[in-house]
């Protein structure tokens, strides 16, 4: 077999064996990994794809096994993929053996549980049938409690006064909450507003509350405001290159810790 063919067929089977734990790749987690170019990285993925393996999806590709649990949007789950991938690695190491946390619905909270294989003894309460069915295959020492409510149809979570009802009998000891824009006037807002009051009982049903934002979501508000920063104990990014998460803290009366997955300084002590 010439080189070439060799290392064409040593990156099909890490892109076989990526998609055989995670629901999705990335060019730029093929890029990144081998130093090959977006072009090499779409030829292997449409090799995949012509051999009936994978099925490509707009900037990566799903195994076709697997392609029925994907539930969000195309669009969604492959957008800044590995930022919310550091941010739920991050989020997942305030997660302690036997706590019972909150997932947020939505591709960050979805990424974040992800990162929970080695917790024990945990119990995943949320509204998003994604996160449920993901933890009910992957994470066997997790319990998964899931809120009733009226399916939104297109994006598969329940939402209304079900929701709000089951989850206002319900406490937890953490809450991982994520947002569609934060702006240092207008706070954390979403597009929804049935999105607002479920937001806001998953703070004060918990003793802790995480608020998991990528950078793409700084200075961008949306139409529905449901909390400031005030109202989480911790805030974890990606990076804050203008510095705008860093001065709006500095300026908040009941500062949360702000943790930068970029800035080492911004971690705290064990």
């Amino acid at each position: 077999m010439a080189r070439d063919d060799t290392a064409a067929a040593e990156r099909h089977r890490y892109i076989m064996n990526w998609l055989a734990d995670k629901p999705s790749i990335s060019i730029g987690d093929i890029t990144e990994h081998y130093g090959v170019s977006e072009v090499t990285a779409r030829h292997d993925l449409m090799t995949l794809e012509s051999q009936g393996k994978i099925r490509r999806i707009r900037g990566g590709a799903v195994s076709r096994s697997r392609a029925a649990s994907i539930s969000y949007p195309e669009e969604r789950i492959n957008f800044n993929v590995q930022a919310k991938r550091t941010i739920g690695a991050i989020a997942a190491s305030f997660v302690s053996n036997g706590d019972v946390i909150i997932a947020d619905i939505g591709t960050t909270g979805f990424y974040f549980v992800q990162q929970l294989t080695e917790k024990r003894d945990i119990t995943i309460i949320t509204g998003d049938l994604a996160i449920a069915n993901y933890a009910s295959f992957n994470l066997p020492h997790a319990e998964v409690l899931l809120l009733g409510g009226t399916l939104r149809k297109g994006h598969m979570y329940v939402a209304g006064s079900l929701t709000l009802d089951s989850m206002s009998k319900l406490y937890a000891d953490k809450a991982f909450v994520s947002a569609d824009g934060f702006h240092p006037d207008r706070g954390f807002t979403v597009e929804h507003d049935f999105s607002v009051s479920i937001k806001q009982v998953y703070n004060s049903n918990s003793r802790q509350r995480f608020m998991m934002l990528d950078e793409s979501k700084v200075g961008k508000t949306s139409f529905y405001q449901f909390a400031t920063l005030s109202d989480f104990d911790t805030v974890i990014t990606e990076t804050d290159p203008e510095a705008v998460l860093r001065h709006a803290v500095e300026k908040t009366h009941h500062q949360p810790a702000l943790i930068v997955a970029d800035d080492p300084t911004t971690f705290p002590r064990i």
